[in-house]
């Protein structure tokens, strides 16, 4: 019941980084094994940890669930353990589709089409997706298990790995290089491993001579389409590719996390507009700069939206099913912080989803002109309550600081044995990266305090250090929080006034209202009455962690907290 998951791991195995941020290296059962193993999905904008021991369920002595073919190879079966744990159990996991699973072990954008309604010049798109890093799976729906007439399982997830073409008779044939993740029962048809086409080829080089997996096959470009109806695309963002060569061009993000409301911010969809749709949750969306496509003369920005519902899954174990959601996208006024009801009665979406859908992820495509805009996601019925997340991934003034990955081989430069940085090596290591970057003339560096306020917040162990793991969170949300100071700077000035910080703070998904502002003013502006670079990263961090901790000690989805003042210290320490 889990090819979903299966069919995915498929994919990340041929991917080596990504695949060693989910099963980190050095673990086995020779030298230093304890039976205790690790692993890392990524939850809701960051990634956690999954300790399991080794103890798989078996039947009649076999292993019940996943399995190699190689009797000693136990990675995939400890993978799914771990990810039974993350979502509840085992039976969480039966009957899914592949994009929950492509987003919990990368992190990264999903994206569903049916194959009707993909570009006409379908191979030619799946080999852009494929040079740029995305994970591709595909299905044909029906009964699950069933197969049919050329060998192919109908309701179950494939994964597509690759693209090549032959020539055949003076003419080219596209092929794609598709595997069932079972590892066994492939396609009979043209093209297949003993088909009557490949003698026809005189190449020694050509796609049947390279190495295929078992389960792995190729089918033509037209055979594909006749023989799947979707195809689901998950692109990586740039914290999680190599790009050494340059060839790869990942997506990138910025996320916003938010909370349906009854009475309060679950407003139903628009069939609703007229009583309470204005109660939703909106969320700027800013476009600049134009697609680089020479064959199209039309000014427009090409972006995805993708509306997650948090915990949904796990919560399946308690009768609670996934909600019917989606989102629309109104344009918008940089002088509104948010349009109001009346803003919305006048005016009509720009884009929305086709319909809301009782899905974990739901996603839109869409290509606007430059200019500003306001995402609503909501609920199909009123006072509906659930906690979201919402990414999108437009085309982004680009972040001058290095990547992630970039800067891991700086952190462990700083970091001594233990693996861990404290605040003054951690002031040591922005300002090495800043001078990198150009940006220590420009923007002021970070000073001790602010490093140990960033170590304080992040540091969960209580060690008054950062481990490698709270450091790269924290980086992410640092570039992404780059980005947003760097298009509010207009003047370039290296530090914004109130109007403009308000406005920064929307863009980064957070929600404050006037007083709030007041304090935040009062904290982190110096003396001119302006926020500084470093402030601003400080005060975002801090809004986040409070945020996180609360939610977390909210366990019903209340929006309230009972605190005992052990608690209380924490929480005031931390902030």
């Amino acid at each position: 019941g889990d090819c979903w998951f299966l069919s995915v791991i498929a994919c990340l195995s041929l991917n080596k980084r990504v695949m060693e941020k989910v099963i980190p290296p050095d673990q086995g059962f020779g030298q230093g094994y304890t039976g205790r193993f690790v692993f890392k999905f990524w939850q809701y904008g960051q990634w956690i940890e999954v300790v399991v021991d080794d103890r798989l369920p078996t039947i009649n002595n076999k292993l019940a669930f996943l399995y190699s073919k190689d009797n000693n190879e136990f990675w995939s079966p400890l993978l799914e353990k771990a990810y039974a744990k993350l979502k509840g159990c085992y039976e969480s996991l039966y009957i899914g589709y592949p994009l929950e699973a492509m987003v919990d072990l990368t992190g990264g954008a999903p994206e569903s089409f049916q194959i009707i309604e993909m570009p006409k010049d379908l191979w030619k798109f799946l080999r852009k997706l494929l040079e740029r890093g995305s994970i591709v799976c595909c299905a044909k729906p029906g009964p699950v298990g069933e197969l049919n007439e050329h060998g192919i399982v109908t309701g179950h997830a494939y994964s597509v790995t690759g693209v090549d073409q032959v020539e055949l008779r003076a003419s080219r044939v596209e092929l794609v290089r598709v595997r069932n993740p079972w590892g066994r029962v492939e396609w009979n048809g043209a093209w297949s491993d003993r088909s009557a086409e490949w003698s026809q080829i005189a190449d020694k080089n050509c796609p049947r001579m390279r190495h295929l997996e078992d389960g792995e096959f190729w089918m033509s470009i037209e055979d594909f389409k006749n023989n799947f109806d979707c195809v689901e695309i998950c692109h990586l963002s740039l914290d999680q590719l190599s790009n050494p060569a340059g060839k790869l061009k990942p997506w990138q993000q910025m996320i916003y996390e938010g909370r349906w409301i009854r009475g309060f911010s679950a407003g139903g969809n628009l069939h609703h507009k007229d009583k309470y749709y204005w109660m939703n949750p909106q969320f700027k969306l800013s476009l600049f700069e134009e697609d680089d496509d020479p064959d199209d003369s039309e000014m427009a920005c090409t972006f995805l939206v993708v509306l997650m519902q948090k915990h949904r899954r796990r919560m399946k174990l308690r009768g609670v099913n996934f909600l019917y959601v989606g989102f629309d996208i109104f344009q918008g006024d940089p002088s509104k912080a948010y349009l109001t009801y009346e803003d919305l009665q006048k005016a009509g979406p720009v884009l929305s989803v086709k319909e809301h859908k009782n899905s974990s992820e739901v996603m839109e495509r869409g290509r606007l002109p430059p200019g500003h805009y306001i995402i609503i996601p909501s609920t199909a019925d009123p006072n509906e309550e659930g906690e979201f997340l919402l990414r999108d991934s437009p085309v982004l003034a680009p972040c001058p600081l290095p990547s992630a990955a970039e800067s891991k081989e700086l952190f462990d430069t700083f970091c001594g044995s233990d693996e861990a940085i404290s605040a003054l090596e951690l002031q040591k290591l922005l300002a090495e990266i800043l001078q990198k970057a150009g940006l220590n003339e420009k923007w002021d560096e970070f000073g001790l305090d602010a490093c140990k306020s960033l170590v304080s917040l992040t540091d969960r162990r209580g060690f008054g250090k950062m481990g490698f793991t709270e450091f790269s969170n924290l980086w992410s949300k640092i570039c992404q929080w780059t980005r947003v100071f760097s298009q509010f700077d207009k003047n370039g000035s290296g530090a914004m006034d109130s109007q403009e910080m308000f406005g920064a703070l929307q863009s980064a998904g957070f929600q404050v209202d006037e007083f709030l502002m007041q304090l935040i003013g009062l904290r982190y502006t110096d003396p001119d009455l302006t926020f500084s670079y470093v402030n601003f990263i400080c005060c975002l961090t801090r809004l986040d962690t409070m945020i996180r901790t609360f939610k977390m000690m909210d366990r019903f989805g209340t929006g309230v907290i009972n605190i005992n003042y052990k608690e209380w210290l924490q929480m005031t320490m931390y902030s």
